[in-house]
């Protein structure tokens, strides 16, 4: 009988980086734990913790060379024209002087983030821990605002600091909440860190609806759709008696005032006749009156990016341009921005800048979709792990461009730091699912055969040598 023994070649271990690099990557994992959790925006501020460990993690990553690897990818080239396009933007402001602050205090950190979370991330283990720390940082920031925020207006806010606007709030959970999933459904994580996952998710969840944000529950809406396109029949099922569950208990213990908010979505001022007292009418009031505000911002600031196509009117200067404008028409200004991103970008900075914004978005999702397609062909162990991470970043990318569409962030870190996610992500899980593809196309070509006796504990007779054997 014929025996066949393998002798294919072991997967290929990776191999940790620099010191330095190792190092400077965790402070950048401290870092999204801090920005994504905003604690040190209620607790212990003057540390300036978000500000010492991101120094330090581009410090560590200028050292090592790999800031221009990040910037050499179309992605980066995109980031590197915007840059320069908000730069131009600076003299020709309609206020040079408040323009100067947008670029220097705000998009300048972005761009830092960008690099550092492009560089820092250079295994599929740092990837995983990448991502965990994004989600344990939104969930504990969902935490922090059900232990300290306060009910105004029938919504969850926080007294100050970026959370005390519940948009911003529903914002960030939706972010961390793929990569949350994504750390339950991880086999090799140990049991209490999926139960701490899980919890966290289910305190999400609850969070995002108490804030009232109608821009929340439609990117929640949309996240789940997203995993119940490509979790298997089981996984449907399961997730659509979660989702019966889940609108029984919303429609059952959360107050009448926030339900009335969320069908106003879909009655718009109709809603005002579900209200069952003098509170929730006012409170429905001041929903429909914002959407109808929203509204007229937007085509304002359609206006302006049709009269100023090219540059805007200058980064983070729309109210004061609007503001201006409407004194000279004899109209009251409530120096608002444009609550819409993509509007915000076209008319600050112009249309070209719009395009290279879309850009980044496209390429990023592009590349992750890529990922996971081919990671899922593969169908390896490792292999499902960076399909899942490419899909759970691709989700936070999609409740992004979702929630963008009701708010006006084009200047913060969030789309910079996913970009330089799923650029890092893109190289190292290509090159893993190279060796791993690189390893099935040797093994069949080394695999050795040797010979074993029929039934080894049975002893051989001797044959008298030139003695044939019948």
């Amino acid at each position: 009988m014929i025996a066949a023994q393998s002798y294919a070649l072991p997967a290929p271990a990776e191999v940790d980086p620099a010191p330095v690099l190792k190092f400077s990557f965790y402070c950048f994992c401290i870092f999204n734990l801090a920005y994504y959790s905003r604690f040190f925006e209620w607790q212990l501020w003057y540390l300036h913790v978000p500000l010492i460990t991101s120094s330090i993690a581009l410090l560590g990553a200028a050292l090592e060379g790999k800031l221009l690897s990040t910037l050499g990818t179309k992605i980066g080239i995109c980031m590197a024209a915007l840059t320069a396009l908000y730069a131009i933007n600076i003299p020709l402001s309609s206020w040079r002087a408040g323009s100067f602050q947008t670029f220097t205090q705000d998009w300048l950190k972005s761009v830092t983030a960008f690099l550092i979370a492009g560089a820092l991330v250079t295994t599929v283990r740092h990837c995983r821990t990448a991502v965990n720390s994004i989600g344990f940082g939104s969930g504990a920031g969902a935490v922090l605002v059900n232990w300290k925020g306060q009910i105004i207006a029938g919504r969850l806010v926080m007294g100050k600091g970026s959370f005390a606007n519940s948009n911003e709030i529903a914002f960030d959970v939706l972010l961390g909440l793929p990569f949350l999933a994504l750390i339950v459904m991880d086999g090799k994580s140990g049991k209490l860190k999926r139960l701490l996952a899980f919890c966290l998710i289910c305190n999400s969840v609850f969070t995002l609806v108490r804030t009232g944000s109608r821009t929340g529950v439609i990117g929640f809406v949309i996240l789940g759709f997203l995993l119940f396109l490509r979790t298997s029949i089981a996984g449907k099922a399961g997730m659509a008696l979660i989702a019966m569950i889940f609108v029984l208990l919303v429609l059952t213990v959360f107050p009448n005032s926030l339900k009335e908010r969320y069908a106003s979505i879909f009655l718009g001022s109709d809603a005002r006749e579900l209200a069952q007292n003098n509170t929730e009418a006012r409170q429905l009031d001041e929903a429909v009156s914002s959407s109808a505000a929203r509204r007229r911002l937007m085509i304002n600031a359609v206006k302006v990016s049709i009269s100023h196509p090219v540059f805007g009117v200058g980064i983070g200067q729309f109210g004061t341009y609007m503001s201006g404008v409407e004194r000279l028409e004899g109209l009251h200004s409530g120096w608002q921005g444009t609550h819409n991103t993509y509007l915000q970008i076209s008319s600050e900075a112009g249309i070209p800048a719009l395009i290279l914004f879309l850009t980044m978005m496209w390429l990023s999702f592009k590349g992750l979709r890529r990922l996971y397609k081919r990671a899922d062909l593969i169908a390896d162990p490792e292999s499902r792990e960076i399909s899942n991470m490419a899909f759970a970043l691709n989700a936070s990318l999609v409740a992004y461009a979702v929630c963008v569409f009701f708010d006006y962030v084009a200047y913060s870190p969030t789309l910079p730091v996913l970009a330089g996610f799923a650029i890092a992500l893109a190289r190292v899980g290509n090159a893993s699912l190279d060796a791993t593809e690189q390893q099935k196309r040797v093994a069949p070509q080394i695999q050795l055969v040797t010979l074993a006796p029929v039934n080894p504990s049975r002893p051989r007779r001797w044959v008298r040598p030139n003695t044939p054997v019948y």
